[in-house]
Formats: C-alpha cells, sequence, structure tokens
C-alpha cells in the first residue's frame, strides 16, 4: 500500500475532502544545481496540490492531518495504462503505416491519428474506472 499524508480541507456526513502536497526530492539532492528537472521545476513555482475525495465513517475536522492509502496495483495499472498503451500504439502503428502508406506525410499522420485515438481511450477508459473501489484511496488514520 502507497500511503501519504493529507490535510483535511472539508468534511460532510462521512465524506471527505483532502488536500495532499506533492514531494520533491529535487531539495536534498546534491546535483541540484546541475539538474535540468530541478531548474524546469522551480520555473512552475508552487508544489503540486493533489485534491481526493474520501469516503469514510470516521468523524474527521477541518484541518486535520491524516494518511491515506492506495493499493499499488491500482497505481502500477493505471501508471501501464497511460505511458505503455499509448506506446505500443505508435510502436504497432508505425509498422501497420510502413506496410500501408508509402508516403512518409500519410503515414506520419496515420501514427499520430491512432495514438491520439489511444490518448482519448485511456481517458475514458480513466473515468470509468475512477469509481471502482480499489482505485480509491482509503482513510489508514487520524495522525493529528
Amino acid at each position: 500500500m502507497i500511503k501519504e499524508s493529507a490535510v483535511v480541507i472539508d468534511y460532510q456526513a462521512g465524506v471527505a475532502t483532502v488536500k495532499c502536497q506533492s514531494q520533491s526530492a529535487c531539495g536534498s539532492c546534491t546535483a541540484k544545481s546541475v539538474c535540468g528537472t530541478s531548474a524546469l521545476s522551480e520555473l512552475t513555482g508552487e508544489p503540486g496540490e493533489h485534491i481526493f475525495i474520501l469516503e469514510t465513517i470516521t468523524p474527521l475536522k477541518i484541518g486535520q492531518t491524516i494518511e491515506i492509502g492506495l493499493e499499488e496495483r491500482s497505481l502500477l495499472f493505471s501508471a501501464l495504462l497511460l505511458y505503455f498503451l499509448p506506446l505500443l500504439t505508435i510502436l504497432v502503428t508505425a509498422f501497420i503505416g510502413e506496410k500501408l502508406f508509402q508516403h512518409e506525410l500519410i503515414n506520419a499522420i496515420f501514427i499520430f491519428f491512432c495514438t491520439a485515438v489511444s490518448f482519448v481511450a485511456v481517458r475514458y477508459y480513466a473515468k470509468n474506472v475512477q469509481t471502482k473501489s480499489s482505485f480509491k484511496p482509503i482513510l489508514l488514520r487520524i495522525l493529528v
């Protein structure tokens, strides 16, 4: 189980809205001064905030710090779906497009179109899957 601390920003009738802060290792890295990732993260300004809706029978108060958890399996499946499916689509359509089309521009358009369709399919599937309980974070414990 992947665990993260969060702050309760709203609680009403068993449904809590919590906010997590993105953690970055860039502040403690020894290569921070020469790292491109660190430079790009400084350009964006504030760290990312992630807001989740949590169903719980435990009464919570606004401002409480809690620990939430998410199953590794659901996170790995989501990452696999998001990264692997479009990559696989690019590779397969490049191979198929090479056999079907003589002109490279048409082949490139075919690859782009199929990859865009794969991203739309991933988005559609993600909207359907987020209602499943295995993809929702759960309350593990109250910290403060």
